[in-house]
């Protein structure tokens, strides 16, 4: 029996809106960051104090008990070992993808990184959670060409794959795939919001630490006495942090892992259609095109698996 569990067809609603919700937020990160960097912000210290402001943030409703929490004593053990795994997998996804971007085009990157809906489905079809059906393999084939459409236009002559660049890239999707899946009935005693304090504040950790040891003096520079640079750092620690990580967590766990990561395919189009607004640039056919793709994916990967006669399947992601 598909090991595929049910909510109700609001609550698979409520989830995907999180989720699509959550990934128009992300979306903005890139354009956000290309500011901070432009004032002389270099990426780790910019990623340590994007987890850092998120994390206080929901540190802060947490301890003044706004949003509800459980000690994590009283977890059982399986519970603490899957929190402390998501904490960990989201931190060093982050600081390998700040090496991946230096070890090759960012474009070539994405590409790599964005293909984790297939890990997610494998993985968790493996553990028996959900179903890998041939519309859902459909769908999966579908967002990888309009993903291709829509960060494949934006490669040039001298982007060059390297193998460093491909590993990194690779293993940064790894980790968010393991992220995604670990979320899913790993640790549903921790509410969201507790849950993803604990995953900013190892982001700041692991990204703090990377910061004072490659950029070493260089953390503290003259972004310091910029007002555009701290702009950027507040916006992307409240609006590109806090509540989307908080709402692809619920979406997890109301939809489920493979779902929620074909859903949030919709990032990079965000991304692409911000920095079109930002910098006044027109948008290729081909990146619409590719857009529309990713939508018709999001759709497909949404829709139950069919049960045979005798089988009884709630489908929940």
């Amino acid at each position: 029996m598909s090991a595929d569990r049910g909510a109700t067809e609001d609550g698979q609603l409520g989830g995907l809106i999180k989720v699509l919700t959550a990934a128009a937020a992300l979306g903005t990160l890139g354009p956000v960051a290309a500011l901070a960097y432009a004032e002389g912000l270099e990426p780790a210290t910019f990623s340590a104090l994007r987890a850092g402001i998120g994390a206080a943030i929901l540190g802060a409703l947490v301890l003044s008990r706004r949003q509800p929490s459980i000690g994590l004593a009283r977890l059982a053990t399986r519970q603490r070992a899957l929190l402390v795994v998501a904490v960990a997998v989201n931190g060093l996804m982050n600081l390998v993808l700040f090496f991946a971007f230096g070890a090759m085009a960012v474009g070539l990157v994405m590409i790599i990184f964005y293909c984790n809906p297939v890990l997610v489905a494998l993985l968790s079809a493996v553990l028996g959670r959900e179903r890998l059906t041939p519309v859902r393999i459909f769908a999966l084939a579908v967002a990888g060409a309009g993903l291709a459409l829509v960060l494949g236009s934006q490669l040039g002559p001298e982007a060059n794959a390297t193998a460093a660049g491909i590993v990194l890239a690779g293993t940064a999707a790894t980790c968010h795939a393991l992220y995604l899946v670990t979320i899913r009935g790993g640790f549903d005693d921790v509410p969201g919001v507790q849950a993803t304090a604990l995953v900013l504040a190892g982001g700041l950790a692991i990204s703090g630490t990377a910061a004072l040891l490659i950029e070493g003096g260089g953390v503290v520079g003259e972004w310091l006495a910029s007002p555009l640079a701290w702009a950027a750092i507040l916006c992307a620690g409240t609006f590109g942090a806090a509540p989307p990580k908080v709402w692809v967590i619920g979406g997890v766990r109301r939809i489920g892992s493979t779902r929620t990561a074909v859903a949030m395919l919709m990032e990079p189009v965000v991304a692409v259609v911000v920095a079109a607004a930002v910098l006044g640039q027109e948008l290729t056919e081909l990146e619409l095109a590719g857009g529309a793709a990713i939508l018709v994916a999001v759709v497909l990967a949404q829709l139950p698996p069919r049960t045979s006669p005798g089988r009884v399947a709630v489908e929940a992601g």
